[in-house]
């Protein structure tokens, strides 16, 4: 049987995780307290700088850097480079300006911001389940976190001592099991941060990061004008994404079902205000033909859009695809 399954994320979001209650109050303190240790903008007064060095696995591995300026929430800049590609993002208030070289920011980017941002999450999860154990001498608690959709479910382990985030797992796509980890932490103020943190999937490394420097820095207020050309969007606190309300699926392409051929069709679109779709882009390869099939369906999708407060603002999604024979 031919099945065709979809998952949107939202571009850049923050992967949310601890939170919660559900077991007892040690685990649930062990947990608010591994986050705020680990949260670099958790109380932080002072404008800081972030520069990592990474390798991520595109279709060669391809050698990137990122280089952070922060001084608020809300009023930051952040210079990305991945082989050809470079892209700029800036947050000035309640606006966020995007300039990049290419129609869409290839999904390895995104990773990398959420792997980097493993401690900001702030959807409340429930922590349902604990297991301490020992791997390679350190003792630690493994929990299962769960949020309204159980087949959301995290397991993130902490390390019993010095109550570091050690790694995230969770179900991705059908046939996917994500893991982060984070190790080589270091003090910077009150907080600890991880020189090295990885993304895995299915058990292979896809992105490897490096943290070249953290300090504290002068913020350059220059940094805030947007470059020309810039693509706009409104954020706001307490942003409700994009929802899906009429998705029909792309047919399975005779020649690929026929030939057993199975893929994830990556694309980046724009959804407006009345939430319909806009700016289809393909960000990462099936088939030509499970490219063509998911690229026209797409286009006539629509959603429930974005929402500060009562008013609706466009927003950016990345939708996959997967086509899979069962």
């Amino acid at each position: 049987m031919a099945k065709v399954m979809f998952a949107t994320v939202v571009l850049f979001g923050s992967l949310p995780l601890l939170l919660g209650s559900g077991t007892d109050a040690a685990t649930q303190q062990l947990l608010v307290t591994a986050k705020q240790q680990a949260s670099l903008f958790h109380d932080q007064t002072s404008p800081i700088q972030l520069d990592v060095d990474f390798l991520a696995q595109m279709n060669v591995p391809t050698q990137g850097h990122l280089t952070l300026k922060w001084q608020a929430n809300d009023r930051w800049w952040r210079r990305v480079v991945m082989g050809d590609f470079e892209q700029i993002e800036i947050r000035n208030g309640d606006r966020q300006y995007t300039s990049r070289n290419l129609s869409f920011t290839p999904p390895r980017i995104g990773e990398l911001i959420r792997l980097l941002q493993f401690a900001e999450g702030s959807e409340k999860l429930l922590a349902k389940k604990q297991k301490e154990r020992t791997s390679n001498g350190i003792e630690m608690v493994c929990i299962r976190v769960e949020g309204p959709i159980k087949s959301n479910a995290h397991d993130v382990c902490v390390n019993s001592v010095s109550r570091d985030i050690l790694s995230d797992e969770w179900k991705g796509l059908p046939d996917e099991r994500r893991m982060e980890q984070y190790s080589d932490y270091f003090d910077f103020g009150v907080h600890r941060y991880p020189r090295k943190l990885q993304l895995l999937v299915n058990g292979i490394t896809v992105i490897t990061a490096n943290v070249d420097s953290l300090t504290t820095a002068a913020f350059d207020q220059a940094l805030l004008v947007a470059p020309r050309g810039a693509i706009e969007r409104r954020q706001c606190a307490d942003m409700k994404t994009a929802v899906p309300v009429r998705t029909p699926n792309p047919m399975y392409p005779t020649p690929a079902r026929d030939n057993k051929l199975m893929g994830d069709t990556t694309v980046a679109i724009t959804v407006q205000v009345d939430g319909s779709v806009s700016d289809v882009r393909l960000a990462g390869s099936a088939t030509r033909s499970m490219d063509d099939a998911t690229l026209q369906t797409l286009k006539s999708w629509r959603f429930k859009p974005a929402m500060c407060g009562s008013e609706p603002v466009v927003s950016d999604i990345e939708v996959v695809v997967s086509f899979r024979l069962y």
